[in-house]
């Protein structure tokens, strides 16, 4: 089920700051499942299943948004500039294909920078900067681009999912569509289960611009406890070390975080769970605020309790990411199973 609901959302666009297309198809899908679907004002969209009556709100996030771009200026030859939106390796765009969505329609285009036959021996190893490359349209002109797209228009890479040996499946917002999936997939199967606590299944916005949805969201659900789905890096190919950053693998689990952004006895549970339950995790350290939503979430009101599950994940924020279905499927089953326990 997770692999179904994964490859549809994965056909979606959600370029922080524009993930309505996305938001609106979570919350049609979770509208049959929950008591109430809403969709604040900055665009989160929050599920809400009343529980049996112990009155603890557990907030569960997926963040909706991707990395992406934005055209900022046009030129005369109709060569499209652009600056990216969220934390994006300006040196792997030159020559990927991307699209421009404008106005409900999609324009495609190349990344276009000087071939390395053109250019001068200082410039062989040079990080590119954004403002030296440029998308072609393929047009001749100004006024001809300005026909197809305009300035503020949102750009994401143009792909499609593949999968690799072993159900390591290939994508571009595997960050954090995944992360969705999985949240999807959990409301699912708990529709016709007994739960004690209300819990609010929220796709949350501009993740990657800074969490600034899932902090709007918990202002206005107030929980008690907080878990966030989302991506964290293997380590598991040549150049990265895990006495640095941990020793994360594709299809060896969900990762269950622990850390000074994460409450001790929350992991504790989740890891107990996972024990008792059989279900395949990894543990990571991170030894100062996580880059997830959970972040701001902590800090809210009194404070909440937080909580991690990552889904690990190769080349992070690339037109090509790389996760393990096995590893989706662990964090949904001990994510099921948490709000299945009394906390």
């Amino acid at each position: 089920m997770i692999k179904d609901i994964l490859l549809d959302i994965l056909a979606i666009p959600s370029p922080s700051g524009n993930e309505q297309l996305l938001t609106k198809k979570f919350a049609d899908f979770v509208a049959p499942m929950v008591d109430r679907v809403t969709v604040d004002t900055i665009g989160n969209v929050i599920a809400y299943r009343k529980g049996n009556g112990s009155g603890k709100r557990v907030m569960i996030v997926a963040h909706a948004d991707e990395v992406a771009m934005m055209v900022t200026y046009i030129d005369d030859n109709g060569f499209v500039h652009f600056q990216e939106v969220g934390a994006v390796d300006t040196n792997i765009l030159p020559e990927q294909i991307v699209e421009i969505h404008h106005v409900g329609k999609t324009v495609a285009g190349v990344i276009g920078k000087k071939p390395l036959h053109l250019q001068e021996k200082s410039e062989y190893a040079k990080d590119w900067a954004t403002e030296e490359l440029w998308i072609d349209l393929g047009v001749k002109s100004k006024a001809e681009a300005e026909k197809l797209v305009e300035v503020g228009d949102y750009i994401t890479y143009k792909t499609q999912p593949f999968f690799l040996q072993s159900n390591n499946i290939v994508s571009k917002s595997l960050d954090d569509k995944s992360g969705l999936a999985v949240m999807m997939e959990v409301a699912q199967c708990l529709k016709d289960e007994s739960v004690d606590d209300d819990i609010y299944f929220v796709a949350s916005v501009q993740e990657e611009l800074g969490a600034r949805g899932a902090q709007v969201a918990a202002q206005s659900i107030k929980p008690d406890i907080a878990i966030a789905v989302d991506t964290t890096h293997a380590v598991d190919y040549p150049s990265v070390s895990p006495e640095r950053i941990g020793d994360i693998s594709l299809g060896k689990g969900v990762v269950v975080t622990k850390g000074p952004n994460i409450d001790l006895s929350l992991a504790q549970q989740l890891t107990k769970i996972a024990r008792e339950s059989d279900i395949n995790f990894q543990l990571q350290a991170i030894s100062h605020q996580t880059g997830s939503d959970i972040n701001p979430i902590q800090l809210v009101e009194a404070g909440v309790k937080t909580a991690l599950l990552s889904i690990p994940l190769r080349y992070m924020h690339s037109p090509n990411e790389v996760a393990c279905l096995e590893d989706m499927m662990s964090a949904g089953e001990l994510l099921k199973k948490f709000c299945m326990s009394s906390h």
